[in-house]
Formats: C-alpha cells, structure tokens, sequence
C-alpha cells in the first residue's frame, strides 16, 4: 500500500514538473512568433492532462491506473531527456532522465510487492 502511494506521488510530481516547464515555455512564447505561442498551448494542454491523470490514483487505488499513468510519465520523462540532449542543455537532460529513473525504481518497487 505505501508503495503505491509513493509512486503515485512520485508520478504526480514527476507531470507536475512537466506542466511547470510548458507553462514556462508558454509564458516565454507569448513574445514570439504566432506558431511557437500555438505549439507552447498544446503542450501545456497536454501536460495539464497528464496531471489531472497523475493525481486519480491518490482517491482511487486502482493499480492497472497508476501503472499506466507511472509508464506514460516515464516515456515524457525519457523523451525529454533526449531533447535536452538534442539543445545540450545539461540541467534539461539530467533532470527528466533522473525522474524517469526515480519513477522507475519506484515503479518496480510497487511490481515487487
């Protein structure tokens, strides 16, 4: 039981960092061009999604549900991790490769027991 909360809440907070970031992104792109504003609000339309998603397990323990959301976290994470790669941006590709791994572990811990 206490894993399932550990790893629902390390999967909320995993998509919550993600939205944090499209918002940033967002607010920068309101001083761009048209279509960077366009694609900055499908990305926090995305995120924003991901979080509502994130935050169901915490009222309903339903583990086929948290290991859905828990994998599609860790794709966002790991895809991201590669974009940071792509910019070199070394803050961008540590983080979302570490919180993947974090997610991860606690993922596998929760499969364990």
């Amino acid at each position: 039981m206490a894993y399932f909360y550990l790893c629902a809440a390390v999967t909320l907070i995993s998509a919550a960092v993600s939205f944090g970031f499209s918002i940033n992104a967002f607010l920068k792109a309101k001083k761009q061009s048209t279509d960077a504003f366009a694609n900055s609000m499908y990305a926090m339309s995305r995120s924003f999604s991901l979080v509502l998603a994130s935050v169901i397990p915490l009222f309903y323990e339903t583990y086929s549900y948290l290991l859905t959301v828990t994998i599609a976290m860790i794709c966002v994470q790991v895809l991201d991790g590669f974009i940071g790669i792509k910019i070199k941006d070394t803050f961008k590709t540590i983080g979302p490769f570490a919180t993947a791994a974090g997610n991860g572990i606690v993922l596998i811990l929760l499969l364990l027991n």
